[in-house]
């Protein structure tokens, strides 16, 4: 019996890995396209929550927006229910990325990096409008309501307490009286989720760098060992 030579066995080898390299390859594609796909399929259900509100977002309305078929949304979300769920943590995530990096950069100051998260919370309202008017549909509707208390009302403390810090952080440096820091941080949280309101209602450019501005002025006030 002719036993095979190892010529022929790396050869299956060689051709093994080939046909491994291009089911990657394949997979990867596939695994790109579904990434598009789910990315498009937010996209829209954002745009058409911003238009409709939650009650009129139908799988079926989401499907003609991004100019897919109803069976994809399905594949890639399974219910309406879950695709509002994907909806908030899409939203989530797109604010937390630009917020969490600056909350989170060493080289800057408390005071610094406070006025960067405000200038960021400001301009994400003003930049992203449809974003803004999903949340209010959120915000505004039962459903919704309980929804985003589950899912994204953590987060958005953690954020929060990140403003809350740096506060104290600043209080601390100037010397300036600790009670202050909880009524000064309920008052800028206040303020910043009224500059989201305002702009849902009446989306003016003008106003989101009077907005900063005006909240200097504030701070100013407050700090004035910190004057901006």
């Amino acid at each position: 019996m002719n036993t095979p030579s190892c010529d022929i066995v790396v050869g299956w080898t060689d051709l093994e890995q080939k046909i491994m390299q291009v089911a990657e390859k394949t997979k990867d594609k596939r695994r790109v396209r579904g990434e598009e796909s789910r990315r498009l399929i937010l996209q829209s259900a954002v745009s058409t929550i911003a238009a409709l509100g939650l009650g009129s977002m139908t799988l079926d309305r989401v499907a003609e927006k991004a100019g897919i078929s109803r069976a994809l949304v399905v594949f890639h979300f399974k219910s309406k229910n879950r695709l509002l769920e994907e909806v908030l943590e899409y939203l989530g995530r797109a604010f937390a990325q630009g917020w969490d990096a600056l909350a989170t950069d060493k080289n800057a100051s408390n005071l610094d990096k406070l006025l960067q998260l405000i200038d960021y919370d400001i301009d994400f309202a003003y930049q992203n409008p449809k974003y803004v008017s999903a949340w209010h549909a959120f915000w505004g509707e039962s459903k919704g309501n309980q929804l985003y208390h589950s899912l994204s009302f953590p987060r958005d403390e953690e954020h929060a307490h990140d403003v809350e810090d740096l506060i104290a952080a600043i209080i601390d440096e100037g010397g300036y009286d600790s009670k202050e820091a909880e009524p000064v941080t309920m008052a800028l949280n206040a303020i910043l989720f009224g500059i989201w309101v305002e702009s849902h209602l009446s989306l003016n450019p003008d106003d989101c760098e009077k907005y900063k501005r005006a909240i200097r002025h504030l701070l100013c006030k407050v700090f004035p060992g910190h004057c901006i």
